[in-house]
């Protein structure tokens, strides 16, 4: 039975979308985990991350989107058939990693997502495919709407991945307490717990600015236990993968400074499912 994790943060550029891209490449091609991304933003990054947007256009319009999930409340919509299986198989050798892609459409979806029994829709969706996947890795837009809301209310646990500057490590708490307080009052009375806090990731990390140094170091003070041993380095090579559609973690024959990227890839999918081994399922053991 799949975990099912939630990847978000409320600022932007900390490098949401490439962590899970990367998270899901790595848990195939080097842990053999059959993993789902399911692209939750309108911005629909991680699915042009991987996608043509021809390819995504057609698929789209012939096999449903995200936004089919929601687009009707009675769970009809047949998730299996929207999702890209092996998704990378054509570029890369990569199996194992399938995408449920997303759609600008998902914007128009906040209006008529407010109440709470609407917190469930995405719920009832991936109960029907958790035991297709060792993992579900859910990519969210970088705010708390109602979509955002439903990944976490799926989710056995969510990660943060942060950049080392203030704005983006203020925020962490910020995002902590808008967890609990979408989960704890409703908790007791249908017996439900929330997803757990997975880890933080510390992202584009430039090892020699003293800044950045000091920043990391305060996040570990302030969340002991919480932060991934193994950061994501600052590179231009991660920054060129969306233009290429071809994640770092899937370069055939890399290049000195490549290998080590994916080697810390390799290094943080390996930390991820450490700790998230530990993490009770919502739905069980």
């Amino acid at each position: 039975m799949a975990r099912i994790v939630t990847v978000i943060n409320f600022k932007g550029g900390v490098g949401k979308t490439t962590t899970a891209i990367e998270l899901c490449c790595s848990l195939a091609k080097h842990h053999g985990r059959r993993t789902l991304l399911v692209d939750l933003d309108p911005q629909a990054s991680a699915t042009f991350y991987v996608m043509e947007q021809s390819a995504w256009f057609k698929w789209k319009e012939l096999r449903g989107s995200t936004y089919n999930l929601f687009e009707h409340r009675d769970i009809s919509f047949p998730i299996r058939n929207a999702i890209v299986t092996d998704v990378l198989q054509n570029k890369a050798p990569v199996l194992g990693f399938d995408l449920l892609p997303s759609t600008p459409d998902l914007i128009e979806l906040d209006l008529g997502l407010t109440d709470f029994i609407s917190y469930n829709i995405l719920q009832c969706y991936l109960d029907q495919i958790r035991d297709d996947y060792d993992y579900i890795i859910c990519d969210c837009p970088p705010n708390f709407n109602p979509v955002t809301k439903n990944s976490l209310w799926a989710s056995d646990a969510y990660i943060i991945p942060t950049v080392p500057d203030f704005l983006s490590t203020y925020g962490i708490g910020l995002l902590q307490r808008s967890v609990n307080k979408l989960i704890n009052p409703n908790a007791q009375q249908l017996q439900l717990k929330g997803p757990a806090l997975g880890g933080i990731i510390l992202t584009r990390i430039k090892a020699r600015v003293l800044l950045h140094t000091s920043y990391c170091e305060q996040v570990r003070h302030d969340y002991p236990g919480n932060v991934f041993k193994h950061v994501i380095s600052d590179s231009i090579i991660v920054a060129e993968a969306p233009n290429n559609r071809l994640p770092v973690s899937t370069i055939l024959k890399p290049k000195a400074h490549e290998a080590d990227l994916q080697e810390q890839f390799k290094a943080l999918a390996g930390e991820f499912i450490s700790r998230i081994r530990h993490i009770r399922s919502r739905t069980g053991p």
